[in-house]
């Protein structure tokens, strides 16, 4: 009986310490506020906690190992189950001791302080390879069963986590896999109570093979180890560059984990059943693997391709289909990775030889992570890691696989010669054919913050792209309105403001939107030093020369709230993507609540939500998470993106904002306002948030995170997100009231406040198919309120849908193109098909103007700034 439950149980051991794994990497993850931070650290932790936890008992006996086997599946699952009230603490320690040291030094005693932390459990969980391997006496095919098992074992233990976090959230996902753990360790005692005292192998010569030497081969446990650090190296990559085509990084990782494990175990497995057959084919093996992790990359493009859009109806099935490709593409690799142990060990004669290098292989895959996250990413980049782990592998499995062969040697310069073709990192447009069809990449940037890239588009605008599919901002006009947009109504509510921070920089137009205000000192957080840089260099001209004003500080925002001593009149919290590992502790409490201490005592603070990221239930749970640390708390729409505001204070209304425009000139006010006036800005007023009972989103206990990745493969929400705050919207008496306005402004703030009503509705009427309806509402909203842009933007593009249809002349078109252009002069598609009309008229000198007011709105237009003025031809 013991023959089928020791490994049993083993396999369900390989299925807890992986869940474990990925659970744990969300907790570093969280305070790296970095997902590929979260992954190195606990990767790194994991592999040195079972490399020194096996090579610690390789050389001891035990009388009852089961029971020692019991009290440590125990311990680690007591140290998970108390994790979410340890790491709070871990974390307010370190803010003490390290947060008024600087970003550098802070991340440093957190990699630090964590590595130890998780280093101890899995120390604990590396110890049971060597305990259960010494009773390889009652198991059939003692290493490589064992090892095969546990590794299959734990390919389920990576996919737990999928069903787990979406269901319970990361605290009752962690705690369930720690009473499963606890129940293994009781399962462990229980059968060392049935079984008795068990002899470990070591004590029983006659049933095990012997070391005849009495040492392990020093060279053999180096070049193992190599290929460890080789190993995890691809792991970590791996991670990296399906993260950028796949899912958020715990998804992926846990998808990674189980198809890097499933090749692992069945190649331990087959190395177990036919050791005698394969020793035949070993000098294959390592270009096999290392053959293997080329191909993939050299197939990369038509993966991508793949992948673009969303694969399956939901998000089990496209987990499902996306862990298939992702198994098809390393299985390769894998499971000659998993052949080699078994096979080693044999031909060493002894199981003691066989937990030294598993605890050789453990420890390099511990250097190879850091090495990975630290050092090759940034120096090599992703596809050039991959291409370095290849011919690691290659160069340390071939020093077991000599002799050297005329046919090695050439296959060694092929080898070379298609990995210096595989290095470099595929153009972005070549990985999202339809997205960037026709782009080209004019900025890369890598390092393990995350990997940023400016890609130009045909028409010349350039968009900021990090981990390749988010899409953080862009030159084109009407997103650059829209990103100046986030830093104006923050400046407008608190009227005087001298000190502003941005937490997040994008491409800068959020500062932008600051440039009206005089003598006002800019501070602007950012993490990722690819976004710095391709702010300064590549978003000048529309930015305008604000960034050299700006103090810029590379640091994550929640650190910097916790350290900064300084307030600030304004502070605006960027629109963050909140499906993204760590990103949803910036929309969290306890941020809001460092945000709150930090504001002056009229400060105001604005977060941006995008509303096509957000489903019903999530808003409301931000909304109520907001308005816990911001009770008297108000909500502004511009355009798809939400503003939640909350003040130190309470706010005295319109005499503040009335107050700061007087202090400012014509001009000023016009940038203040975008040109759209500030009862314009007062109309997209929303309501305050209102009191709801429910949950909030935490830290510790995140709410939204792992629910919202469900919408890419569920359908946009957006329709039903807005009717659900169409019902907030308080009544016209009602929002007079709230913004405490004088009865003389209350005609121009009714028309204003009408037209965003209008403007609303016709999106909502557009997305249920009644454009006829759509297109009165945009009407109307115009005639309330001609200055807001938005609607602007709807009327123009409905007046120019219908000029391309209708039966005119060219100089009827120009006629009614002169007067949009008259009306609208920031509309670019208007400006351009006035431009075309102009030209083909040959009315050059007015050609010239009109192609001079486009760049004037779009700095960067490819056809206006390459275009001749045939005037002068």
């Amino acid at each position: 009986m013991n023959s089928f439950l020791i490994p049993a149980l083993y396999g369900l051991s390989g299925l807890v310490g992986l869940a474990y794994e990925v659970l744990w990497v969300r907790m570093v993850t969280l305070q790296f506020g970095l997902s590929v931070f979260g992954v190195v650290i606990t990767v790194a932790a994991f592999m040195a906690g079972l490399g020194l936890g096996a090579l610690a008992l390789s050389g001891y006996t035990f009388r009852r190992p089961l029971r020692l086997l019991a009290f440590l599946e125990v311990s680690v699952a007591l140290f998970s189950a108390l994790l979410p009230f340890l790491a709070p603490l871990e974390e307010r320690a370190l803010w003490a001791g390290f947060s008024h040291q600087g970003a550098l030094n802070w991340h440093l005693g957190l990699a630090l302080v964590s590595f130890l932390l998780l280093t101890l459990p899995a120390v604990a969980l590396g110890a049971g390879f060597p305990l259960v391997l010494s009773l390889g006496q009652h198991v059939s095919g003692r290493l490589g069963l064992l090892y095969g098992v546990n590794t299959l074992g734990a390919v389920l233990g990576a996919l737990l986590p999928l069903v787990l976090l979406p269901m319970f959230g990361w605290v009752h996902a962690l705690r369930g896999v720690a009473l499963l753990g606890a129940a293994l360790g009781v399962g462990w005692w229980i059968l060392d109570r049935y079984a008795g005292t068990l002899t470990s192998v070591q004590d029983q010569g006659s049933t095990a093979p012997t070391d005849k030497s009495g040492r392990t081969d020093s060279m053999l446990l180096l070049f193992y180890g190599i290929l460890g650090m080789a190993s995890l190296s691809l792991e970590v990559a791996w991670t990296r560059l399906f993260g950028l085509l796949f899912l958020r990084t715990e998804y992926v990782l846990a998808l990674i984990l189980a198809s890097f494990l499933v090749g692992i175990g069945l190649g331990s497995l087959v190395a177990t059943r036919w050791q005698s057959t394969l020793r035949r084919f070993k000098t294959a093996f390592p270009w096999m693997a290392a053959g293997g992790v080329l191909a993939g990359l050299a197939v990369l493009p038509v993966v991508a391709g793949w992948v673009e859009h969303p694969l399956g109806q939901t998000l089990t099935q496209a987990l499902l289909l996306q862990g298939l490709i992702l198994t098809l593409l390393t299985f390769p690799v894998t499971f000659v990775l998993g052949l080699w142990l078994p096979l080693l060990s044999e031909e060493q004669g002894s199981l003691r030889t066989g937990v030294k290098l598993y605890g050789a292989n453990s420890l390099g895959g511990a250097l190879g992570a850091l090495l990975t996250g630290f050092v090759w990413l940034p120096w090599l980049g992703t596809t050039g890691t991959l291409v370095w782990s290849a011919f690691l592998i290659l160069g340390a499995s071939l020093t077991w696989t000599r002799p050297w062969t005329l046919l090695q040697g050439g296959l060694m310069v092929g080898f070379v010669g298609l990995g210096a073709g595989l290095w470099t990192f595929p153009p972005a447009q070549k990985l999202l054919p339809e997205t960037l069809a026709g782009s080209r990449d004019i900025y890369r940037y890598e390092d393990a913050v995350a990997m940023t890239q400016v890609v130009e588009q045909p028409d010349g605008q350039r968009i900021l792209l990090t981990d390749l599919q988010r899409h953080d901002a862009s030159s084109d006009p009407t997103a650059a309105f829209v990103q100046r947009n986030q830093g104006r109504l923050a400046l407008l509510l608190q009227g005087q403001p001298q000190r502003v921070l941005f937490l997040g920089l994008g491409t800068g137009l959020s500062l932008a939107g600051s440039s009206a205000y005089p003598n006002v000192r800019r501070v602007a957080v950012e993490l990722s030093q690819g976004s710095i840089e391709a702010a300064r260099r590549y978003f000048t001209p529309v930015d305008g020369p604000i960034l050299s004003e700006t103090e810029l500080i590379q640091d994550d925002a929640r650190h910097f709230m916790s350290s900064t001593e300084n307030h600030y009149d304004v502070i605006v919290g960027d629109l963050y993507h909140p499906d993204l590992a760590g990103v949803g502790a910036l929309l969290s409490l306890e941020q809001f609540e460092r945000v709150r201490d930090h504001l002056s005592a009229r400060g105001v603070f604005v977060q941006w939500l995008a509303l096509n990221q957000f489903d019903p239930a999530a808003l409301q749970v931000e909304l109520r998470t907001f308005r816990r640390v911001f009770p008297d708390a108000y909500l502004f729409l511009d355009g798809m993106h939400l503003a939640l505001v909350g003040f130190r204070q309470t706010w005295a209304g319109w005499s503040l904002v009335e107050a700061g425009q007087e202090r400012l000139g014509p001009d000023q006010r016009f940038e203040a306002t975008g040109g759209e006036g500030v009862m314009t800005w007062m109309g997209r007023y929303w309501g305050k948030i209102p009191d709801t009972p429910g949950p909030v989103q935490k830290e510790w206990a995140p709410v939204i995170d792992f629910s919202l990745p469900r919408l890419k493969y569920s359908g946009s929400a957006l329709d039903a997100t807005l009717a659900a705050l169409w019902h907030q919207r308080p009544s016209l008496e009602q929002a007079e009231q709230d913004l405490n306005l004088p009865e003389r402004q209350r005609p121009e703030f009714a028309s204003a406040w009408h037209a965003t009503q209008y403007l609303v509705q016709s999106w909502q009427d557009r997305m249920t198919g009644r454009d006829g309806e759509a297109e009165r509402l945009i009407r109307l909203a115009f005639e309330a309120n001609p200055r807001d842009r938005w609607v602007g933007y709807a009327l123009a593009d409905e007046v120019l849908a219908q000029l391309t249809r209708a039966p005119l002349s060219a100089a009827q078109k120009e006629v009614v193109l002169d007067k949009l252009a008259l009306r609208f002069p920031w509309h670019v598609e208007v400006q351009r098909a006035l431009w075309k009309i102009q030209r083909e008229r040959h009315e050059f000198a007015e050609a010239e103007k009109t192609r001079l007011n486009l760049l004037q709105e779009a700095p960067l237009d490819r056809e206006a700034r390459m275009a001749k003025n045939e005037s002068f031809q």
